[in-house]
């Protein structure tokens, strides 16, 4: 009977461990980012990627750290793509990602070409404690998110028309924090409100007027 649960204890052993390895090189795609810092539409692709390219997490990956569920998974690879992002230090307790959700199909207004930033935390073994979508990116939607050790500030707008000098837009504000256990709270949920955009011409991109 010894042997038999010494057994058992050497195969969780090593489950564990190539668990903890896979974990350990899916991290490693992440770049590094000291708190605080300021991501938005503009230099999210310069911020994550340096060189410009986007890197694809692979599907065994999102498999393992990205589903909730990880036995009952289904993947659309052909309409999302997911590419890593940043990884920051909020808790020693826990791990936190950025990771960038990418819808290649939907309606032809607002959800075409969807880029969605998510947060997610990990325990240092690797499984999931709390996975949040904080903002997006298109042709009509424009997120700016800071993060810092305290709270996560995310002002989101949604351009209403297009090809004028002045377009009308709303602008939300979102606001989450990360508690001790590593849950991800949503804290401030304002309504929208009505602003003005204007085309920067030094970003080639919409900023507010």
């Amino acid at each position: 009977m010894k042997h038999v649960i010494l057994f058992l204890i050497s195969i969780l052993s090593l489950s564990c461990s190539g668990q903890n390895q896979d974990f350990f090189i899916y991290l490693s795609n992440f770049r590094n980012m000291a708190l605080p810092f300021t991501i938005d539409r503009r230099d999210t692709s310069t911020r994550i990627f340096p060189t410009g390219v986007f890197k694809k997490i692979p599907e065994v990956y999102i498999k393992k750290f990205i589903c909730k569920d990880p036995s009952n998974c289904k993947i659309d690879l052909t309409n999302f793509g997911y590419d890593y992002g940043i990884k920051f230090n909020i808790s020693p307790e826990f791990l936190s990602i950025l990771f960038v959700k990418q819808r290649y199909e939907g309606s032809p207004d607002c959800d075409f070409d969807l880029s969605e930033i998510i947060l997610v935390t990990y325990t240092k073994q690797g499984k999931i404690i709390s996975i949040q979508s904080i903002g997006k990116n298109n042709d009509c939607w424009l997120s700016t998110i800071k993060i810092t050790s305290e709270k996560i500030s995310v002002q989101q707008i949604k351009v209403l028309e297009f090809n004028k000098p002045e377009m009308n837009c709303e602008i939300q504000t979102k606001e989450y924090k990360v508690n001790k256990e590593g849950i991800i709270e949503n804290t401030l949920m304002s309504p929208p409100k009505k602003g003005i955009v204007i085309m920067d011409k030094r970003t080639e991109d919409f900023k507010l007027k």
